[in-house]
C-alpha cells in the first residue's frame, strides 16, 4: 500500500493517542486502510510483541485486543466521514471521531507471534455518527468481532 494511512491525516493535536498516533513514540501506531476489494471495508495489520500476552501465555491480552480495535475503528470513522462529505482527508476543517459504544465477542484466544488483520465494515454513516461491525483475524480465524459507533468530535470543543 503507498497510500497513507488514516491516522497520518489527524491534525497534530489530534495524533498523541497511545493505539494510533503518530506523534507518540510509544504508541502501538495501528495504521488503517481502505480494504482494495471491498468499498466499505477497511483493514490494518498489528503484530503483538512478546510483553502484549495475556493472562495465559502464548496469548493476546484482551485489553490491547480493544485498544487496537478502537483505534481501527475510529480512524475508519474519520475516513468515512470524509467520504460522506465528498472530501479528501487532507482537507479541513478536519475530522476526528471518539468511541460512543464498543461491544466485543471474544470467540477464541487470539495467539501471540502471528501479524492480526483488524477489519471494519461500515454499516451506516450520518453527519454525525459511524457504526460499523469490527472483527480481529488470526491465521484466518476470527478470534474478536463486535459492532462500534464512533461519534464525531464538535469543531470547537
Amino acid at each position: 500500500m503507498n497510500e497513507k494511512a488514516f491516522q497520518e491525516y489527524y491534525a497534530t493535536g489530534f495524533s498523541h493517542c497511545y493505539g494510533c498516533g503518530t506523534s507518540n513514540e510509544h504508541g502501538l501506531h495501528v495504521k488503517s486502510y481502505w480494504a482494495e476489494d471491498e468499498p466499505d471495508v477497511t483493514v490494518a495489520h498489528f503484530t503483538p510483541e512478546p510483553h502484549h500476552t495475556g493472562g495465559f501465555p502464548g496469548f493476546v491480552y484482551g485489553g490491547l485486543i480493544a485498544a487496537i480495535l478502537d483505534c481501527h475503528g475510529n480512524g475508519t470513522a474519520a475516513a468515512a466521514g470524509y467520504r460522506h462529505q465528498g472530501r479528501s482527508m487532507d482537507t479541513e476543517p478536519n475530522l476526528r471521531y471518539v468511541t460512543a459504544n464498543l461491544n466485543l465477542n471474544f470467540r477464541r484466544p487470539t495467539p501471540m507471534g502471528q501479524v492480526l488483520e483488524l477489519r471494519a465494515r461500515i454499516v451506516e454513516v450520518t453527519d454525525r455518527k459511524v457504526q460499523m461491525d469490527i472483527s480481529l483475524v488470526a491465521d484466518g480465524e476470527v478470534t474478536v468481532e463486535g459492532t462500534m459507533l464512533s461519534v464525531l468530535l464538535p469543531e470547537k470543543r
